[in-house]
């Protein structure tokens, strides 16, 4: 299973709210050599505490001022405010990976980047 590879392979970083586990994020280098949020997941009942917010804030200070990239598909309105909430700035768009949904390239906005 993918989950279970990610894990294994440190790409995996988890949110635990109340000894329960609340998202997790993926990141990896596999983007042109650049960080990408490769996934981010939070449990549906704990969407809109704050849980999102946390795994970007985790992963933009992890970054130390290099560049850091995600995406997210055009009609997934929820993540691109949060996106949007945490710096990041939409950079790019992706044409047939999901039919009639173009995917949105972001890029953490810093102003260090090299």
């Amino acid at each position: 299973m993918q989950i279970g590879q990610w894990l294994a392979d440190g790409h995996m970083h988890v949110a635990e709210l109340d000894d329960t586990l609340a998202g997790y994020r993926v990141q990896h280098r596999h983007f042109f050599g650049e960080a990408f949020i490769e996934m981010l997941m939070v449990a549906s009942p704990l969407r809109g505490h704050g849980v999102g917010s946390a795994l970007l804030l985790h992963a933009t200070s992890c970054s130390a001022g290099a560049r850091l990239f995600t995406s997210t598909n055009q009609s997934n309105a929820n993540m691109q405010r949060l996106l949007a909430a945490a710096g990041f700035q939409q950079c790019g768009i992706v044409h047939g990976l999901d039919e009639g949904d173009p995917e949105l390239i972001y890029r953490f906005a810093t102003d260090d980047v090299r």
